[in-house]
């Protein structure tokens, strides 16, 4: 059954088999690319993208998008260590929270209640939270007077393993359970798969739509409280920059549909990790991280190619043209009426 199992897995998430293919390349081709440390510092710096992309997973599985992920993850750093300046830093880091949460809220409200279109609604917010966190900041770093205990957040490690890499996998665990096994979690699925349909059955689209965002903001804010501890600092100006690219493109390369009811977490975790390791192998070859920008978007361009309904339905449709047909072993009708 467990073997069973796995090949579900493989079968319905071919980014795990790709992935291993991937990182088999580059431990030939970069130099250190395989050693202890340097796997170590890939998931650590894929850990806060991953907390964001986890959240875009839950609202591109609804239908929707949300653009302003980079913006969050820069206002929770500036709340964070701004706060801690005057006040104690756990303050600053349930604004952040808060903060987070309110923005993914108000993003639901404005596509689910008010009718706005996804990328309208938060390209809008993306610009509102960016230029208020310049604002509070001054568009200059803030060095709050953060505690040590708090850094260990970024630096700490439990056997072996960093804090933000533990932190990353108990939320995907948690969200790979709650998508999967929970009623909200598959409600989710049905309204991005035909809103229409979970209307008529009963469902609160409105509430699942803000739910998606709102778990989005929050996961972006988490993302932020660890950058910050990481940067020892906070930045409106830099923070950020790209990462919802990055995000969509880790859940569309992970399998997600752009379209919204289909797709694995698991996916988005596993297009989280081959951006990380894309990153890294360029860096260790001495790429320029300009062209790292552009991979993405070529990676991003052909996930969504690839996944489309449009080519699956042609390579069906190939392969039906090319399967040989096998002539019926039985006799006419005609003939069988006979004698």
């Amino acid at each position: 059954m467990n073997n069973y199992r796995l090949f579900r897995l493989l079968r319905d998430n071919p980014i795990v088999i790709v992935m291993v293919m991937l990182f088999a390349l580059f431990s030939v081709i970069a130099d250190g690319f395989a050693d202890g440390d340097n796997i170590s510092n890939i998931l650590l710096q894929s850990s806060m993208l991953g907390l964001v992309a986890i959240g875009m997973s839950f609202v591109i599985l609804t239908g929707g998008i949300d653009l302003s992920v980079g913006s969050v993850v820069a206002l929770s750093t500036i709340l964070v260590a701004g706060i801690a300046n005057s006040w104690p830093p756990i303050l600053g880091i349930n604004a952040g929270l808060l903060a987070g949460a309110g923005i993914g809220f108000v993003n639901g409200a404005l596509i689910a209640i008010v009718g706005l279109q996804p990328i309208i609604a938060t390209l809008a917010t993306m610009a509102i939270v960016r230029g208020l966190g310049m604002w509070l900041s001054d568009s200059r770093p803030i060095f709050g007077t953060l505690p040590e205990a708090y850094f260990g957040l970024a630096n700490a490690e439990v056997f072996g393993v960093p804090v933000p890499v533990l932190v990353f996998s108990g939320v995907a665990a948690i969200s790979i359970w709650f998508l999967h096994y929970t009623r909200t979690g598959r409600q989710i699925y049905q309204v991005g798969g035909n809103e229409e349909a979970a209307n008529l059955a009963g469902i609160g689209v409105a509430r699942i739509k803000i739910l998606a965002y709102t778990l989005c903001g929050l996961l972006s804010a988490i993302a932020g409280l660890v950058l910050t501890a990481r940067m020892q600092s906070g930045d409106a100006v830099r923070t950020g920059l790209g990462w919802e690219l990055d995000a969509i493109a880790a859940a569309a390369v992970g399998g997600l549909s752009l379209m919204g009811g289909r797709g694995h977490l698991i996916g988005a975790v596993c297009g989280v990790l081959i951006i990380g390791m894309l990153s890294n192998a360029f860096n260790l070859m001495g790429v320029n991280p300009y062209w790292q920008r552009i991979v993405v978007g070529f990676v991003l361009a052909l996930a969504v190619v690839a996944y489309s309904d449009a080519v699956r339905h042609r390579i069906t449709a190939f392969r039906q043209r090319r399967r040989p047909t096998v002539a019926s072993s039985k006799p006419p009708h005609s003939v069988l009426g006979q004698g």
